[in-house]
């Protein structure tokens, strides 16, 4: 596999809202790698809140953890796809992702079992040979402690 699975977390508050940001810890190496030209971004619009965290609440919690695991066990296997990046804020989880093949990635969404109904999610894909969609979320992790 060309990145490992480990990541890092930051968190931290956004417009006064709790926001949590996962990413791979060695995403350089599949940015650099040139195999991930296109960025795909998912967004999930959580349907229950957690009044005193602002995250979606636990149940919810649990099915968009299920989720991710499927993201990454459906699409990265080949190689052709990486989970680089998932964020959560204000309701909305949001996972970036880079891949080379298009029609292998709509594949690997369509083959997520949905037993407890389709997932509430859109996707839109664009160019990004660059990263820039990634690397503006990531320089505006403020990484100074306190």
């Amino acid at each position: 596999m060309l990145v490992n699975n480990r990541w890092v977390r930051a968190s931290g508050t956004l417009q006064e809202k709790p926001i949590s940001i996962q990413y791979r810890e060695d995403w350089t190496l599949a940015r650099d790698s040139g195999k991930y030209p296109l960025c795909v971004q998912i967004a999930w619009h959580a349907q229950s809140l957690d009044d005193s965290t602002g995250f979606p609440a636990v149940a919810e919690q649990a099915r968009i953890v299920a989720f991710t695991e499927h993201l990454q066990t459906r699409l990265e296997p080949d190689e052709t796809s990486v989970v680089a990046m998932m964020i959560t804020h204000d309701g909305i989880n949001q996972w970036i992702i880079y891949t080379s093949d298009l029609e292998k990635l709509k594949a690997g969404l369509d083959s997520v079992p949905t037993d407890e109904g389709l997932y509430p999610i859109e996707v839109v894909a664009d160019p990004d040979e660059e990263w820039q969609t990634f690397i503006q979320v990531h320089e505006r992790i403020d990484t100074t402690e306190a």
